[in-house]
């Protein structure tokens, strides 16, 4: 049962990151007039991240669902 939740959890994560829409200025930087972009983080990636009020409800959504699910996992583990 551990191993089910745990797979639902990364799964839950995989897609609640998955929808968030990221900023990114890659249309505006000119190679020929600026400094090179910084290496890639993932302190980066989540700063660059904003929330709509559709990625809001694709979350809580996700999340819904991975909670009736584990719900059921929990219920029939019995």
């Amino acid at each position: 049962m551990w191993w089910k939740l745990a797979v639902l959890a990364l799964v839950t994560s995989a897609l609640a990151v998955a929808v968030i829409p990221m900023r990114t200025h890659a249309v505006k930087y000119d190679p020929y007039n600026e400094p090179p972009p910084e290496t890639w983080s993932f302190s980066g990636i989540f700063d660059s991240i904003y929330f709509t009020p559709t990625t809001v409800a694709l979350i809580v959504g996700i999340l819904a669902v991975a909670a009736a699910v584990a719900f059921y996992i929990v219920r029939g583990a019995r």
